[in-house]
């Protein structure tokens, strides 16, 4: 039986190298390849590609070269919309994954396009990679403005906002649209391609959605219980900013507590599957418990 960190171990080089080998192969001008790939090969966790792959198994499907594919599109839109978040009129954040962002290193203008070129073309290789209409559906779904965006665009109206701080309604719905929605299509996806029967379409949706609406529980931890050089980002900025956050309604000992509680939900949703792997993501959220 493949552990998590066996899994994880396999299948990050194999989308950095994905990711790096057709960044520079299908972007004409090397340029705006350059800045792209900037971005991209920057680090990180690479939660949602695994995620996607880790769906499969679970399903115990085998992994193919389409799927990878797949899953290297969502790491691209992942990729868009951080570098998005970080510009002045958003988070306007300097360091990311321990780098300068995009617009420090490149520019504002450019890291707007390398953004712009990175959300279609993540959805043109999942469109690819898949053959099919219907996990395009679901991703442009899951990050426009009833997903994604529409998240972000709360987070940025109800910042500095008295009126939504003790709304836990308005909260968990931000909150679950800017992080929840993106990870919950990267595991509807992989079950639509695998043909997961009705019953495995349900648990993974309640492992989906425990595990997308924990994970922003957990980013919002990591903001007051972190350094920069240990998140790779400024910290200790959220309140300093004014944000409107499960944090800011909680307080930290309850949003742990309502943090293991989705972990206990996440857990008990895989009885019956193959979910070795996809329980191994939950142990990410040992440092902030």
């Amino acid at each position: 039986m493949t552990t998590f960190n066996e899994f994880r171990a396999h299948y990050t080089p194999l989308i950095d190298d994905y990711l790096q080998k057709h960044l520079a192969t299908e972007v004409d001008d090397q340029k705006i390849s350059q800045i792209m790939s900037y971005s991209v090969m920057a680090g990180g966790k690479r939660l949602r590609p695994l995620l996607f792959l880790a769906t499969l198994d679970a399903l115990d499907q085998q992994i193919t070269d389409h799927d990878l594919r797949i899953a290297c599109g969502i790491e691209l839109i992942h990729t868009y919309s951080l570098i998005h978040d970080d510009l002045p009129a958003m988070d306007n954040d300097d360091y990311r994954r321990g780098k300068l962002t995009s617009h420090k290193k490149w520019g504002e203008a450019e890291a707007i396009l390398a953004g712009d070129a990175l959300l279609p073309l993540g959805i043109q290789w999942i469109s690819e990679g898949s053959q099919s209409a219907a996990l395009a559906t679901i991703i442009t779904k899951a990050v426009g403005p009833n997903g994604m965006v529409g998240g972000q665009y709360l987070d940025i109206d109800s910042t500095n906002n008295d009126s939504v701080a003790g709304d836990s309604q308005f909260i968990n719905r931000m909150e679950w649209l800017k992080t929840g929605c993106l990870i919950q299509a990267s595991v509807e996806m992989a079950a639509v391609a695998a043909g997961a029967s009705a019953e495995q379409k349900k648990q993974l949706l309640v492992f989906s959605r425990a595990f997308g609406r924990s994970y922003q529980i957990y980013d919002d931890l990591v903001d007051v219980v972190e350094t920069s050089e240990e998140a790779g980002k400024a910290t200790h900025k959220d309140q300093e900013a004014g944000k409107n956050n499960t944090l800011t309604l909680l307080g930290i000992k309850e949003s742990r507590l309502e943090l293991i509680k989705l972990i206990d939900e996440a857990k008990a949703s895989l009885t019956g599957l193959n979910g070795t792997v996809l329980a191994g993501f939950l142990a990410l959220y040992q440092k902030v418990l």
